[in-house]
């Protein structure tokens, strides 16, 4: 009656065993993969706006590679993400990772974007008491959105970094919060 509703393996054992000692790594490789591409797509946009790659070639067994400085930058990036959710995440929320670090990374591009300037002085005609605010904003930010790309690339990069460590340390101490909060509930319950 149970054995309609079981899957059954048919492989070879050594196929089963591997599949079952990977599968709770899988989350923690698509995670990975979705980081990497992040970057990737990021350094991409950056060399589109003209940021130039600096490249070195490092020798390997007698091979000539070349190495990007920012590429490596960005990854390094992707690796802390990773590192990151394996630590504090797991199994908890991959966005609360990943949001925060692609909305900061791409933040100083948004905000000065035309699309999002317009939707700024929209707000600001139609809100007049926010129009001193946004006017000021865009004045400050003006000089910022003068730097040339490796410096934006550069302080894109820690600030998401440093915004997803924050993130993560809130995220962490709310867990902690919470199981402090619940071993509290618990001795009340015990007297």
């Amino acid at each position: 009656m149970g054995t309609e509703d079981k899957i059954v393996f048919h492989g070879p054992r050594w196929l089963y065993g591997f599949w079952q000692s990977n599968r709770p790594r899988i989350p923690l490789l698509g995670f990975a993969l979705v980081s990497v591409l992040i970057e990737i797509f990021y350094f991409d946009f950056m060399i589109s706006r003209g940021m130039l790659d600096k490249q070195v070639q490092i020798q390997l067994a007698g091979w000539l590679i070349p190495f990007s400085i920012t590429l490596a930058l960005a990854l390094g990036n992707a690796v802390l993400l990773v590192s990151l959710w394996q630590s504090l995440f797991e199994r908890i929320a991959y966005a609360l990772i990943l949001a925060p670090f692609t909305i900061l990374l791409f933040l100083p591009y948004i905000l000065e974007s035309t699309w999002w300037v317009g939707l700024a002085n929209g707000v600001g005609n139609s809100v007049p008491s926010l129009r001193g605010s946004i006017d000021g904003f865009y004045s400050w930010s003006y000089g910022l959105s003068r730097m040339d790309a490796p410096t934006k690339f550069i302080a894109s990069q820690l600030i998401a970094s440093f915004g997803t460590i924050v993130v993560a340390g809130l995220q962490l101490w709310r867990v902690q919060s919470a199981r402090g909060l619940t071993k509290i509930v618990q001795r009340r319950r015990l007297r």
